[in-house]
């Protein structure tokens, strides 16, 4: 079994105390449960990233597009033939 150091704040590290005492069990085991359950917990794609990302488009709307960013840059140089 390995050992982690972890920092929180003084108030964090209260209520975690105090939650692991209503559980009945020790800090570590308190702690350790979040890690189990983050192992467990079922990976999302990529599509599933996107597909949340379109659903809240007030976290990207007012991001620049890329011909809006490019627009004062010159044209790219041609490509040599091969």
């Amino acid at each position: 079994m390995s050992q982690v150091t972890i920092y929180l704040e003084d108030d964090a590290l209260a209520a975690a105390k105090e939650a692991a005492a209503r559980a009945h069990m020790s800090l570590s085991k308190w702690f350790a449960q979040f890690a189990e359950a983050e192992r467990r917990k079922p990976k999302k794609s990529w599509d599933e990233f996107f597909a949340e990302v379109d659903k809240r488009p007030e976290l990207w709307a007012d991001f620049p597009l890329t011909e809006e960013m490019n627009k004062d840059l010159p044209p790219d140089t041609p490509r040599e033939a091969w």
